[in-house]
């Protein structure tokens, strides 16, 4: 079996004319679903959003832009990883970052709270001025007729436990959206192109091989001329890279991955446990996500001083209260 995928590199709106992106993701779909056999589209980080804008469209839109989505996904009739930012449900000027997948439906099927935010100054950055984001519980998988889809945001591919997590969850497509750099300042360094995009895809490689799954890569295009990331991955080679803005495909053999996941190295099937007369050629290390040996891992579940704290929107969050209740009702 063999699944055709499209990711968009989207001409991305930042800011207060944010809503602009949802019809902009509508047409996408449009283009998409022109391509012929696709099954799955896959849209950056925070697209169509609310996300670097106000989360409310003052009267701009008729419906939240994912429920906008929604609709044309179920005319359409394929599956769509889209992404926002979601207020906190008790603590006001905390936020979640989320990605979805939507089925053909147009129903939400699985709703990913990014579990490794950035760091407050850095989102603060990035989605204008939203500073505060709490994680959520870890990484998400959605069985689908075609394969099972695990959902992670970003740099949390750069966190090796998360796509294993989601490799032994039973995770075989992994998709993981960028951002964008909306300036030079932080993200990139003002050219055209840029050394860390080589690095993603070095990264997206590496956990397609050591987890035999596929990793689709896309990401926000604010200023037109920069280079996008995009890509997808495979474990034996690069299916896909894209650095324009549209939309960039491939096919995911899937019967080619269940083979590369249920023999050894020497060819010997697991399940039968029969040594297989013809050697294929081979671009990895196949039955490399069961070569594991749990008992001697426990140093990753290991606390360090140095680690990042989680819980730091809790701790800004209880010191403007007290910087609040220090300065005390202020004069008109």
């Amino acid at each position: 079996m063999k699944v055709k995928v499209a990711a968009v590199q989207a001409e991305s709106v930042y800011g207060e004319e944010e809503w602009r992106n949802v019809d902009r993701a509508i047409r996408y779909l449009d283009e998409v679903k022109a391509i012929g056999g696709v099954r799955l589209v896959c849209f950056p980080e925070g697209y169509p959003g609310p996300a670097h804008g106000p989360l409310d469209s003052k009267g701009k839109l008729s419906a939240h832009p994912i429920d906008l989505l929604r609709e044309k996904i179920r005319e359409v009739g394929l599956y769509c990883a889209c992404s926002d930012v979601t207020a906190h449900e008790e603590l006001p000027g905390v936020y979640y970052l989320c990605h979805k997948l939507v089925g053909p439906d147009g129903e939400i099927l699985a709703d990913h709270r990014r579990s490794q935010p950035d760091e407050p100054e850095l989102n603060e950055y990035l989605f204008g001025g939203k500073r505060l984001f709490a994680p959520g519980p870890g990484p998400t998988v959605i069985q689908t007729e075609f394969g099972a889809v695990g959902l992670l945001i970003c740099s949390e591919l750069w966190v090796p436990e998360l796509p294993r997590i989601a490799m032994l969850m039973g995770a075989e497509i992994l998709i993981s959206p960028v951002n964008g750099h909306h300036t030079p300042s932080l993200h990139h360094d003002g050219s055209f192109d840029s050394p860390l995009w080589e690095t993603w895809r070095c990264i997206s490689r590496c956990r397609a091989a050591e987890n035999n799954q596929f990793v689709i890569v896309t990401q926000n295009m604010f200023n037109p001329g920069y280079a996008g990331v995009g890509h997808i991955a495979g474990p034996e080679s690069m299916l896909a890279a894209f650095k324009g803005t549209g939309i960039f495909s491939a096919e995911l053999d899937m019967d080619r991955l269940h083979y590369l996941r249920r023999n050894l190295y020497a060819h010997t099937d697991l399940d039968s446990g029969a040594l297989r007369a013809k050697q294929p050629v081979l671009g990895t290390r196949p039955g490399q996500q069961r070569i594991r040996r749990p008992e001697i891992y426990a140093k990753l579940v290991e606390p360090l001083p140095t680690d990042f704290d989680y819980a730091y929107y809790l701790k800004e969050l209880a010191l403007q209260r007290r910087l609040d209740t220090v300065a005390g009702p202020q004069a008109d």
